[in-house]
């Protein structure tokens, strides 16, 4: 059973190597093998146990540290915990929300320490560097403008309050990101396992998801926190604006779900709700529409209204 186990974690090994090097030599490519990182370390972990996992990701990490690139140990720490994470979760048999809700915490957490570790250690400040690129960019594009005879201020001036508000809202950048990053590993991962023959509970359809209500009073406390006048940069500014983007955000997931609900409940063709998914992000008031509808949702139950 040992050397089974051995010879399994050797493939499996090889096959993270490969796909890391993907990541970080073929540019196309790696877009695509940068998600399926973590698919060894869950696949190792379900089929033998976590803390097998855990000495799994250890050698991994160690053969990544012997290539000699630093953004191959940047890529493999956070990989391998959230694979062993996912790994454990699967291996129970856990819900896909559940695993989804781990793995994104997983993915913050290595966020969170990377960029820690970035100030403490080298003494980069992202932060500064993201700044610094935006303006840059914001210079260049005010440069071009002048050229072209078509600089207008109040665009400048709209222009640079985005790139203003961009910095603040790095948490909630780092949340989103965690959260797209969590969501395509799962997927991927997922359909490996089931074509493994693992048992592997079905996602849920995004038609039936619902937020719990008590998210409906947080909305409204920050809604109300936003109209008090701040300092901005302060503690209480950036906490506010960073729950109000990743409130907002779920609000408008809470709308597009009951939109699929609503089509499920009317027969009507599941084109209609991915078409209004498309357009709501080209049409940003059709955004503001299905945020509303998400609100409206949650707090006046409409979905138990349609089947009445």
């Amino acid at each position: 059973m040992k050397t089974k186990n051995i010879t399994e974690g050797a493939v499996l090994l090889g096959i993270f190597v490969l796909l890391l090097l993907m990541t970080l030599f073929i540019p196309g490519i790696g877009v695509i093998t940068l998600f399926a990182l973590v698919v060894p370390f869950v696949i190792y972990t379900v089929r033998n146990n976590w803390k097998s996992g855990i000495w799994f990701a250890v050698l991994a990490n160690i053969l990544s540290l012997l290539m000699g690139s630093p953004a191959a140990l940047i890529l493999s720490i956070p990989m391998s915990s959230v694979g062993v994470v996912m790994g454990y979760l699967f291996a129970k048999n856990s819900s896909r929300y559940a695993i989804l809700g781990a793995a994104t915490g997983m993915y913050l957490l290595n966020l969170v320490l990377g960029y820690v570790v970035a100030i403490v250690l080298f003494e980069i400040n992202i932060a500064e560097l993201i700044d610094e690129m935006l303006n840059d960019s914001l210079k260049n594009a005010e440069a071009m403008a002048s050229a072209l005879g078509q600089n207008s201020e109040e665009t400048m001036a709209l222009m640079e309050q985005m790139v203003e508000q961009f910095t603040y809202l790095l948490p909630s950048g780092m949340v989103t990101v965690a959260f797209v990053f969590a969501f395509v590993s799962q997927m991927i991962t997922g359909f490996v396992l089931k074509r493994l023959k693992e048992p592997v509970q079905p996602f849920p359809p995004f038609r039936d998801f619902m937020l719990p209500k008590s998210l409906l009073w947080y909305y409204l406390i920050v809604i109300l926190l936003s109209l008090v006048e701040m300092e901005k940069g302060s503690t209480l500014f950036l906490a506010t604006m960073n729950l109000s983007y990743i409130l907002m955000l779920l609000m408008t997931v809470q709308g597009m779900s009951f939109i699929f609900h609503f089509c499920h409940e009317k027969r009507i063709t599941k084109a209609v709700p991915i078409i209004m998914l498309i357009l709501s992000f080209l049409i940003p008031p059709l955004l503001y529409i299905i945020r509303m509808v998400g609100i409206i949702d949650l707090g006046f139950d409409l979905r138990k209204r349609i089947k009445k």
